[in-house]
């Protein structure tokens, strides 16, 4: 059945006369259908049997629409999603009287985000005396509204809630305060302010305690106030130091003249490039930067690498040669591969061969990648040895390398692999017709049409689609050969499809007009 359907199950009576059969155990079917299947907006056509005079299906109704109203999972969809509701204010009464706790707080919610400033007005009251976590969420929603009283109703509701036990829940909402003050309907710099006051500084120590339990953004967040106004310095220099966050150990750099020498050279050896560079720039004054910075001349970071060396530019240190002896000793193996093509060390080609056949698979492909700029010919024949590669990163860079030089020999052999290759190699050698592209792979794309594997003959389509919509820029006229084997294959394939139906209408008709 239909959505709608269950709605119409739901609208009618429970009874229509004194002996007639119960549908109460039909309407519940229907609105756990309706929680299972439906969305938020079905809450609009709920609320009235919140007030049903069967129990059940109150209790039933209740619970299919916090289900619906936990779905909305955007901030702007709340209102827009529930300002419509036919709720009133005695209907707050009765949810209050008639379900639990936990289930009127949902229903507060609801309310309040009505598009009445009334019930708005009742329900902020309500979030505030109950005492219930959740309340805080709707609260801070309230803090932007557009009907002054509810806003003060929002602002006396966050002060009740501003303490101890909810430092939590009110960390949990910080991001919900930014984002409104980018509506403008208010200045909210100064609420924010003050929750922020509250957690950060009168319960510092709490938050210090139970920094690592925090989400990332909630912990940003809080570390950049703490950072701010640093108190317990080694203690919380250490909380951002050990962080798993690269943007809260780099806050550590902003207080750099306060950090140890071991701690230094911790933030030196930070997996981020990002705090690694910013290290270097505090540093880039002392006198024996010099030596420092030739550390990270190989450095996996290219803008590492590049300000290493404009720092050293005055130097003696001759930087191919440099990174062709780290090579050799297999030292910072990656950033040197890297270093030698940046300073297009030619004459070192054959020592970047040497980490083609690497056990790791990324110095293998940073090899291959190096040798493109400075050996193509070589590339080229690792490149056409490896084109069925297992390694599927590997495969993609050769493939992109090959399809420039789409020699008969890479299209031979990527024919043969196709034919004989598995789901994954047909894949990759149809990615390569693809990105050769013109008269030459036409053929190979349509076989590809009408392959055993329905994934692989929707690949196929795609790129028969692209192939298309480039054939008018192929100003270049096809050779015969081109011609005739585009002719034999489409012949081919036509065929396969109006005997297989494998798509609705065959994908090969009036292909056949670009080969006449």
């Amino acid at each position: 059945m239909e959505i709608w359907q269950y709605i119409e199950i739901l609208r009618r009576p429970n009874k229509t006369w004194f002996f007639s059969k119960d549908n109460t155990e039909e309407k519940i079917n229907a609105l756990t259908k309706i929680a299972s299947n439906g969305y938020p907006s079905l809450i609009y056509s709920l609320t009235d049997y919140l007030k049903d005079s069967n129990k059940e299906i109150r209790e039933t109704t209740c619970r299919t629409i916090i289900h619906l109203f936990k779905k909305i999972d955007n901030k702007k969809e709340y209102y827009d999603t529930l300002k419509h509701c036919n709720i009133s204010k005695s209907d707050i009464d009765f949810y209050e009287a008639n379900f639990p706790t936990e289930q009127y707080v949902e229903l507060l919610a609801i309310s309040s985000l009505n598009g009445s400033g009334y019930i708005r007005e009742k329900a902020v009251k309500r979030l505030s005396q109950v005492n219930n976590r959740r309340a805080i969420k709707f609260l801070i929603y309230r803090l932007a509204d557009w009907v002054l009283p509810v806003r003060q109703e929002a602002l006396k509701g966050i002060e009740i809630y501003k303490t101890g036990a909810y430092i939590d829940s009110l960390i949990e909402n910080l991001p919900i305060i930014t984002w409104l003050q980018k509506v403008e309907r208010t200045d909210l710099s100064g609420v924010y302010q003050e929750i922020i006051n509250f957690i950060a500084s009168e319960n510092r120590n709490y938050v210090i305690t139970n920094f690592s339990k925090y989400p990332d953004k909630l912990r940003l967040i809080l570390a950049k106030h703490i950072s701010s106004s640093l108190i317990d310095i080694s203690k919380e220099l250490k909380i951002f130091l050990t962080d798993k966050h690269f943007l809260i150990r780099n806050l550590a750099v902003d207080h750099f003249d306060k950090l140890e020498q071991s701690e230094i050279d911790q933030l030196l050896n930070d997996k981020s490039a990002r705090v690694r560079f910013q290290t270097l720039l505090c540093l880039k004054n002392r006198d024996e930067f010099e030596n420092v910075v030739k550390n990270y001349l190989a450095d996996n970071s290219a803008t590492i690498r590049y300000f290493a060396r404009f720092t050293l530019k005055q130097t003696s240190i001759n930087f191919a040669d440099f990174y062709n002896k780290s090579l050799q000793v297999g030292n910072q193996v990656i950033g040197s591969l890297i270093g030698l093509a940046e300073v297009e060390a030619k004459q070192y080609s054959k020592n970047v061969k040497n980490y083609l056949n690497d056990n790791k698979i990324k110095i293998r492909k940073t090899a291959f990648l190096v040798l493109c700029k400075l050996d193509e010919e070589n590339a080229y024949e690792f490149a056409f040895a490896n084109l069925d590669s297992s390694y599927v990163g590997l495969r993609n860079v050769i493939i992109d390398f090959l399809s420039l030089v789409p020699r008969q020999e890479v299209l031979a052999k990527a024919r043969e692999i196709y034919k004989n290759g598995n789901y994954e190699l047909k894949r990759s050698m149809l990615n390569l017709f693809n990105k050769i592209g013109g008269w030459i792979t036409i053929p190979d794309l349509m076989i590809g049409t009408v392959d055993e594997n329905e994934n692989i003959r929707q690949l196929a389509w795609q790129y028969l689609q692209i192939w298309k919509a480039r054939a008018v820029r192929l100003f270049s006229a096809p050779k015969q050969e081109e011609i005739e084997r585009a002719k034999r294959i489409f012949n081919f394939a036509h065929e396969t499809h109006e005997d297989k139906q494998y798509f609705i209408t065959n994908p090969l008709n009036g292909l056949d007009f670009y080969f006449k």
